[in-house]
């Protein structure tokens, strides 16, 4: 296995990463409905976020009625790349087609409203921290900071006025959106563990942001302590009391996310896979990876 070839990462790694997820969001849908409407995504490709603009509705995951959550005026969602879901106007999702929205795309229908946008991964790096995060994760407006609530109004605005120009200013407050959601969820949730936690440390962040880019690195112990400026202890230490996780289980967390994306979005034999992510075989790699994914990566690929 290769050692990683940079001493160190730009202390605006965070940075890019945030720009990334604001230059993959695109406005997907804006609707004031009314009825007894239902939108429905089915295994979605891609990352999304639901702004409730106008009125109440629920989210649900199933079709369990017991899966549904209230959401309100001004509550935005964040729900993961791969998992269904629908908004609908009762706990229960109705039948829904491509054709039905056509009924509810207009703006003068006021009684409730919803802006959806898709966020894709333009980077692996993206695409691995998203692999990290939860399902879905919701932000009620008492949640938001001040700064997310006033982009959420404009928002919320811009879809009750319908003035010209609206659906630009949408589009454009997305990315605005994009970075203060993932920011709260990244920055300001002190309830996070493993990688994402690492996040907030100025020593940790560099350090997963530089396996991310460079996973089949020789990431020994020595190696990432130096990268971070502590010595081989100290750094075992911090990860242990920040994150919950050995120096090895974090990079076996890391790798095992850029596995997940492989497998999905590329047709590479294992062997290459296990290269790029520092095996020297598709049997290694294939050991690792069933022990934490639980099935096996030919199985994984074909499910996916």
């Amino acid at each position: 296995m290769k050692a990683p070839e940079h001493t160190t990462k730009t202390p605006d790694g965070l940075d890019d990463l945030l720009n990334q997820v604001a230059q993959g969001t695109e406005f997907h849908f804006q609707s004031g409905l009314c009825g007894d409407w239902t939108l429905l995504a089915q295994h979605p490709e891609h990352a999304a976020i639901h702004l409730v603009t106008e009125g109440d509705c629920w989210v649900g995951f199933s079709a369990d009625k017991n899966d549904s959550i209230a959401l309100h005026g001004g509550d935005v969602i964040f729900v993961n790349q791969g998992i269904s879901h629908f908004l609908s106007r009762s706990p229960l999702a109705g039948p829904s087609s491509a054709t039905d929205i056509a009924r509810y795309c207009q703006v003068e229908h006021q009684q409730h409203g919803v802006v959806c946008y898709d966020i894709h991964s333009p980077s692996a790096t993206t695409d691995t921290v998203f692999r990290l995060l939860p399902p879905w994760i919701i932000l009620n407006q008492h949640q938001q900071a001040d700064t997310l609530q006033s982009v959420i109004s404009m928002i919320r605005a811009e879809t009750k006025q319908a003035s010209a120009g609206a659906q630009a200013v949408i589009q454009r407050l997305s990315d605005v959106l994009a970075i203060h959601l993932l920011r709260a969820v990244i920055m300001e949730n002190k309830e996070l563990t493993g990688p994402l936690a690492a996040l907030k440390d100025k020593h940790l962040k560099t350090l997963v942001l530089a396996i991310i880019d460079e996973p089949g690195a020789d990431w020994t112990v020595d190696n990432m302590a130096k990268l971070v400026f502590l010595s081989s202890s100290a750094f075992a230490e911090r990860c242990h009391k920040l994150l919950g996780l050995a120096p090895k289980k974090l990079v076996d967390q890391l790798r095992l996310q850029r596995a997940r994306g492989l497998l999905r979005s590329s047709t590479l034999p294992l062997e290459l896979v296990a290269e790029q992510l520092g095996y020297q075989s598709a049997t290694a790699f294939s050991r690792f990876f069933k022990k934490y994914a639980g099935v096996s990566a030919s199985d994984y690929r074909q499910q996916r």
